[in-house]
């Protein structure tokens, strides 16, 4: 992909999440790009992370879906997701808060994230 096509940066800090699981980490997927955070080792129901990851913002969907799973299962078993529009916080810059995740259509837990969005170029937002 082109330089120019960069909108921005995401910057995602996991801070903590409530779960029902032991050993959770995450996943973070806007587009073609995929992130995780550190395992939270004996994290139990009450993970805390306090992990960052950025990720690229180029021109396309603006969700990013957030996934929680369990390291201790064999695959990684998944405990719960759940998309967010990102245009709020590419909007006013920040975004922080309580995030539902679902799991096979039932509620399975919520995750807190702080959300950053840095602009590349001004210019490109403008045509948003």
């Amino acid at each position: 992909m082109q330089s120019s096509s960069l909108l921005g940066e995401l910057v995602v800090v996991a801070l903590k999440a409530t779960t029902r699981e032991q050993d959770p980490f995450c996943v973070f997927r806007v587009n073609e790009i995929m992130k995780r955070t550190k395992t939270d080792y004996g994290g139990g129901s009450y993970p805390i992370w306090d992990d960052q990851v950025n990720i690229p913002i180029r021109h396309g969907p603006y969700q990013m879906r957030v996934q929680v799973f369990n390291k201790d299962m064999s695959p990684n078993h998944l405990m719960g997701e759940a998309v967010i529009d990102l245009s709020k916080v590419m909007r006013e810059k920040e975004h922080d808060g309580y995030f539902p995740l679902m799991c096979r259509g039932q509620p399975s837990g919520e995750i807190y994230l702080e959300l950053t969005f840095y602009l590349a170029v001004r210019e490109q937002w403008k045509r948003i």
